[in-house]
């Protein structure tokens, strides 16, 4: 039973961040989903994000937002292409994210650089990915549910695997072979 215990401390640290983060998201999105009856400011930021690197490569974006809604609405050349919710800002896949870096965390200062800097890979990761699935949507409609449910997905997670292998490879599998 001994030998088990770093991987039943790993798994109690996994679950006891991810509870924690995703009940402190749940309370966030409460908040302003339920209370405000409005979107949350980081889906916003998306969304704006999202419709800036649009226009950057030359489509004419603009996002909306109208009251009571708990979405975003995303309009290439004044037409609705896509709307943007809580569910594209990626929060939910980061939260995991940290929580698996977390229940195999190295040292503190490692822990922490790494999480930051991948965080933000993640995160305009995501904003190319809802370009390229607005792209889709606006040029190849007939494609778009496809990309949306099955390609796009398995980008943002496949991202998210090989930043694990990468944390456990150089981080965790480095330090045990200097001790």
């Amino acid at each position: 039973m001994k030998e088990y215990k770093p991987i039943f401390i790993s798994l109690i640290r996994f679950f006891c961040v991810y509870l924690v983060l995703i009940g402190v998201y749940y309370l966030y999105l409460n908040y302003y989903q339920n209370r405000l009856h409005t979107c949350d400011p980081y889906t916003e930021t998306v969304a704006r994000q999202s419709s800036s690197l649009l226009n950057l490569l030359g489509f004419s974006s603009e996002i909306y937002h109208y009251d009571q809604e708990s979405f975003i609405r995303l309009f290439i050349s004044k037409k609705l292409v896509s709307i943007i919710n809580e569910g594209c800002n990626s929060l939910s896949v980061m939260i995991l994210y940290v929580s698996f870096i977390a229940a195999f965390a190295s040292t503190w200062k490692k822990t922490t650089l790494f999480l930051f800097f991948t965080l933000l890979l993640i995160h305009f990761s995501n904003i190319i990915r809802i370009v390229f699935i607005n792209y889709v949507f606006y040029r190849y409609p007939e494609y778009g549910k496809d990309f949306h449910d099955y390609i796009f997905p398995a980008i943002i997670y496949g991202l998210i695997i090989v930043l694990w292998i990468a944390w456990v490879k150089y981080f965790l599998l480095e330090k045990k072979r200097k001790s």
